[in-house]
């Protein structure tokens, strides 16, 4: 396996959930909760992976956006602009790979018109099915990328081939749910969450969300396979929407490796 694997963490938004009970019964009603939203871009041997998308930089600098009158989507810098100061513009990723298709992760899709899709092909199948919104799916958010070269998978993917970059199949939020598995030379495994779970908290206390989860069940068979492979790999975990996880790992470095 390669040493030269690197994660760029970059901010894809924000969200205010009015009622944090939604995600988790234990919470007080209508209760609030600040989400990240980021945007994890993986380098490894000068290829490209980029691992969601935001909320789409259409929402920078405008007034925050009531969605679902449940949540707040706000957007403080553009994705695009994020990744050319990286040094990697969004029309020269090689591949994106989307954990779900709810629309706080695709976004910014329109902008990666070279790349390569990765998706469970269950996941797709639904997503551009005719009963896409029944699943919590805007269609119109991604209609766009239904044109690009895309690779639907079974099951777990090897991303490059050499062990560094490994998609996991773990579906219960939406029915192919996905999380990323990232074997960093320096800082170790980590599991980018998806939206397996929406908090640590939740993640500590096994909470599967009574609605916005498609297949509780598998839900549950899910979090304890992430845990079996947490252990196994000594890993991490990065809840995508833990804010103050969010927060702390920026403030150590926008660069992991």
């Amino acid at each position: 396996m390669s040493s030269d694997t690197q994660i760029h963490i970059l901010d894809g938004g924000t969200i205010e959930i009015l009622d944090w009970s939604i995600y988790d019964p234990a919470a007080p009603p209508h209760s609030r909760r600040t989400l990240s939203v980021p945007v994890y871009l993986v380098v490894h041997d000068g290829r490209t992976l980029v691992w969601d998308t935001g909320l789409g930089d259409r929402l920078a600098g405008a007034d925050p956006m009531l969605v679902a009158d449940h949540a707040l989507f706000t957007v403080a810098e553009p994705l695009a602009k994020q990744l050319r100061a990286a040094g990697y513009p969004a029309d020269e990723i090689e591949l994106l790979a989307l954990s779900h298709f709810h629309p706080d992760h695709v976004g910014n899709v329109g902008l990666f018109t070279r790349s390569t899709l990765v998706s469970q092909s269950d996941e797709y199948d639904v997503a551009f099915g005719p009963d896409a919104r029944d699943h919590g799916y805007v269609p119109d958010d991604y209609a766009v990328i239904g044109d690009l070269p895309t690779k639907l998978l079974d099951g777990d993917e090897d991303v490059f081939g050499d062990g560094a970059v490994v998609i996991k199949r773990l579906p219960g939020h939406t029915v192919g749910s996905q999380s990323l598995l990232v074997r960093l030379p320096e800082r170790g495994s980590v599991l980018i969450s998806g939206d397996l779970v929406h908090s640590m908290e939740n993640w500590e206390n096994r909470v599967v969300p009574p609605v916005l989860n498609y297949l509780p069940e598998e839900s549950a068979r899910s979090l304890e396979a992430a845990a079996a492979l947490l252990h196994e790999e000594s890993a991490d975990l990065w809840v995508q929407h833990d804010h103050p996880q969010y927060l702390a790992l920026r403030a150590e470095s926008r660069i992991f490796q």
